[in-house]
């Protein structure tokens, strides 16, 4: 009987300790150290609106037509669904935007690291719903920020 005490005990306190550890992360930017998590998670499913994404028009000297966004060409790329590439487009969106210095910075890791030799592509602005872009596919190109190439530069690590 003493035994069934302790370990009833032990799992209520383990779960209160376990369920205030997760609303703790909610002061975390990521919300999450793995195995714990704040629980909220319908609230870090993206919201419509503005977003950047590549558009991509030559690979490995291969045109494309028409252009397809990076994650929709896994048959071209091979990391069409990378996180850092997605991460990588909003950061260097945002750095065009703004004019800022770390626009090269972006580019040369997305180029260097990302994307096959003798690419060319486009950075765009969507405006998409995930829900309907999900089930259809369809998205909208609010504003076109720029085509690069990168024709010299040595492929990375992800080839």
């Amino acid at each position: 009987m003493r035994a069934y005490r302790r370990i009833r005990i032990f799992i209520s306190w383990f779960l209160s300790a376990y369920f205030a550890m997760g609303l703790l992360m909610l002061l975390r930017p990521d919300m999450e150290i793995f195995p714990v998590f704040s629980w909220f998670l319908f609230a870090r499913v993206p919201q419509s609106g503005a977003q950047f994404g590549l558009l991509l028009h030559q690979v490995n000297s291969r045109k494309i037509e028409p252009p397809r966004l990076y994650q929709e060409a896994g048959d071209l790329v091979p990391t069409a669904h990378s996180v850092t590439v997605y991460k990588l487009a909003q950061e260097l969106g945002a750095a065009i935007e703004k004019n800022s210095p770390e626009t090269t910075r972006c580019r040369d890791l997305l180029e260097k690291d990302w994307l096959p030799p003798q690419s060319s592509y486009e950075l765009v602005k969507l405006n998409s719903d995930p829900v309907t872009r999900w089930k259809t596919g369809k998205y909208e190109i609010i504003q076109r920020l720029g085509t690069f190439t990168n024709a010299d530069k040595p492929s990375g690590k992800n080839e």
